[in-house]
């Protein structure tokens, strides 16, 4: 940022902040100082939702933002003009990232970081795929654009024990169990990196004798951790399967790792929440539309089994060893 983009920054900050009639100086004097080190893209996101929140709250009219625009719109080039401001606020309101824990840059910064390293560890040695709207932007080579608050893994249940025990023995991640508030979605376990706001949520299947594929959620009876362990599970049809869980090898910065296909990423998103369909959109000229059509008329086929008991599966054991760390406190599997 620039020495003149930076005193716009400051006198958008004092005059907002006067016509709001907020006095707290030494706050205001901290928040231009960490605007100063953001992208100026991330200060405009800062700006538009605080004034945008100031306004719903009745602190600011108006015309009181109006009559004073200009000292947004002068601070970055991509905005010129009222429209172009609401429209990044409603795209903001829409991809539901209007409080994120950080700035986009950063948020992207360290999703990449992540996605690397986490390849690095696993290497293509799991029988693992990514999924999510991310993979999109990533297997096209498409820059990001929203907040990605984590990665997305399906992963062979079988292979739980022998994930937790590789991240266990990194330096860089830690494997947690969500399993004592989990419901009947969401993640049994998950892996989060360095302590920071990103984890990698991972989902589970088992394959069958005849390779087919069966997604599982796993969750206790009345969501009480006492009680019984119950699963819930997605039969895939089997030409499902194999439109969805391919087995190619994929690479990020020469680092190898494997996910869904780009059609199974699309379709899972097309018809979703406005940021789902946002997605869906970034890689819709790149798919195989008879691929996205087959998998439509594919997952017909699927069948699905509410509440078996669970008592006996590798995630009752997992769960169990999360209660029994021994004095090193390493899990006891």
């Amino acid at each position: 940022m620039t020495d003149e983009q930076k005193e716009k920054v400051k006198k958008a900050v004092l005059t907002f902040t006067q016509l709001a009639n907020i006095n707290e100086p030494e706050k205001c004097k901290e928040l231009i100082g960490r605007l100063y080190s953001m992208k100026e893209s991330d200060v405009i996101d800062y700006l538009v939702v605080t004034i945008s929140d100031l306004k719903d709250k009745g602190r600011l009219s108006k015309e009181d933002i109006l009559s004073n625009v200009e000292l947004l719109t002068s601070i970055s080039k991509a905005y010129p003009s009222v429209d172009k401001l609401v429209a990044r606020l409603q795209w903001l309101k829409e991809m539901n990232i209007t409080h994120p824990e950080m700035s986009l840059t950063d948020n992207h910064a360290l999703v990449m970081e992540t996605f690397d390293k986490f390849n690095e560890l696993i290497g293509t040695k799991f029988d693992s795929f990514y999924t999510g709207g991310l993979m999109g932007y990533i297997a096209t080579d498409h820059r990001l654009e929203r907040y990605h608050g984590d990665l997305d893994l399906f992963i062979n249940e079988e292979q739980l024990p022998a994930l937790c025990e590789l991240v266990r023995q990194s330096e860089d991640f830690s494997f947690v169990c969500n399993m004592e508030d989990k419901e009947q979605t969401g993640h049994e376990f998950a892996i989060n990196y360095k302590g920071k706001p990103m984890n990698i949520g991972l989902f589970l299947f088992a394959r069958t004798p005849d390779n087919g594929v069966v997604i599982k959620s796993y969750y206790h009876k009345d969501n009480d951790p006492s009680k019984d362990l119950l699963v819930n599970e997605t039969q895939l049809d089997p030409e499902y399967s194999k439109l969805v869980f391919t087995n190619n090898v994929k690479t990020h910065n020469n680092i190898p790792y494997r996910m869904q296909s780009l059609e199974a990423i699309y379709n899972s998103k097309k018809g979703g929440r406005p940021k789902d369909q946002y997605d869906a959109n970034i890689i819709k000229g790149k798919i195989d539309v008879m691929i996205d059509y087959k998998i439509d008329v594919n997952k017909r086929n699927n069948k699905k089994v509410i509440g078996k008991n669970a008592n006996n599966s590798i995630v009752a054991q997992m769960e169990q060893a999360f209660y029994e760390l021994d004095e090193d406190e390493n899990i006891v599997l």
